[in-house]
């Protein structure tokens, strides 16, 4: 999480070519060609679907350009794992959340983090980060699992050698597309050299299939038995685990990094929070204590984020027109300097995209004014750092 303070750009003034559009006037402030480009190191892909999850300083990075998206009765598992390959986040979906929860939302220039918020908020869920994985589900779990998967990380790390490198080991989690929980976890403990007692305790599940980035053993294996509110403890010498129940800590702590003017957030946040310990440095704070109280906290610092003005944030449209929906998409892109996409094959969308639509825009931002666009349509869209994507709903 974090905040960087920039200045505006180079400002350009054009006019918005369209065929059989009357253009008023379409003012740019930024241009998309000078985004910053992520580097190139690559934390976790997969030989089925392709799929290269940022991590570490590629998703801080990511976290502080903004994002539009608009969402309208969308089926929430189903959009919010699309949404999660598109931005090539990591997002683990608790079992317990109904798959099928509608989610409507129309979010302009935010992080991904605010986003996500706004999701679990709708949804009355809790959302934390553990490892490069944003995790959603009940908040009494997610007040607590990113630390508890810390502590027994740190547990591990009092065995041996050899035990701290297989809890330390990093490693991508990548499933068939129905996946067994059960069999998962016996699968790891075998791979690893580790015994996993209770797991027949467990209930019977089927799962869709999971792909995640590389993370921890402890993170894995906590990801898995949070869903069936269940964690573990190390016996002996840490080669053999026991499942138990997941019990939230009566104290965490949680650093946030990368944080604007951390000293001057830190002093509101303890007015609010007056239970809470702060430690503050200058773009770091770190509180500790309860952890719903801990949770609220996480709360208002996504809130209080900036995301970083790149290029195209702040372009804006002033047109009255009469077009079809996928020319004003196209030419927005185009002067954003965006690529364009969609699914060509679904006969749906491109009959959405072919209908003419009256805009009447003055100063609009390009969420805005693609919102107004798909208005009374089935489709959906995602604004990314390099590209507008339209979906059916």
């Amino acid at each position: 999480m974090r905040t960087n303070p920039t200045g505006l750009r180079l400002q350009n003034h054009f006019v918005l070519a369209m065929p059989w559009l009357m253009i008023v006037t379409v003012v740019s402030i930024t241009s998309l060609s000078q985004s910053s480009h992520f580097a190139s190191q690559l934390l976790g892909q997969d030989k089925k679907s392709g799929t290269t999850w940022l991590g570490n300083e590629e998703l801080t990075e990511r976290n502080s350009q903004p994002i539009s998206v608009m969402w309208r009765d969308a089926a929430l598992k189903d959009r919010l794992m699309r949404f999660s390959q598109n931005q090539k986040v990591a997002i683990f979906l608790d079992r317990r959340v109904d798959p099928s929860t509608l989610i409507n939302i129309t979010s302009n220039n935010v992080t991904t983090e605010q986003f996500l918020l706004e999701i679990a908020k709708q949804a009355d869920l809790g959302i934390c980060q553990i490892e490069n994985i944003y995790y959603l589900g009940p908040k009494k779990t997610a007040d607590s699992l990113a630390y508890t998967s810390d502590l027994l990380l740190k547990a591990a790390n009092k065995f041996g050698k050899r035990t701290q490198l297989r809890w330390n080991k990093n490693e991508s989690l990548l499933t068939e597309s129905i996946v067994e929980p059960r069999q998962l976890l016996a699968e790891i403990a075998k791979s690893n050299a580790i015994k996993i007692e209770g797991l027949n305790d467990l209930p019977h599940d089927l799962w869709s299939g999971l792909d995640l980035p590389v993370s921890s053993m402890a993170c894995r294996i906590s990801l898995l038995l949070a869903g069936f509110d269940k964690s573990f403890r190390f016996k002996g010498t840490g080669k053999t685990i026991e499942i138990v129940d997941f019990k939230p800590e009566t104290q965490v702590i949680e650093t946030f990094d990368n944080i604007s003017d951390a000293p001057s957030l830190s002093k509101i946040l303890k007015k609010e929070f007056k239970s809470l310990k702060f430690s503050t440095r200058r773009n770091q704070i770190s509180i500790s204590g309860a952890p719903d109280i801990v949770g609220l906290a996480r709360v208002r610092i996504i809130e209080s984020q900036k995301p970083e003005m790149v290029a195209g944030s702040t372009t804006t449209f002033s047109l009255t027109t009469r077009a079809q929906r996928g020319a004003i998409f196209a030419t927005a892109a185009q002067r954003s300097q965006l690529k364009f996409s969609y699914d060509k094959t679904n006969s749906n969308i491109s009959k959405a995209l072919k209908e003419p639509v009256a805009i009447q825009a003055v100063n609009a931002s390009l969420g805005e004014l693609l919102e107004m666009t798909l208005k009374g349509s089935p489709l959906n869209f995602e604004v990314t750092d390099t590209e507008i994507i339209v979906s059916a709903k």
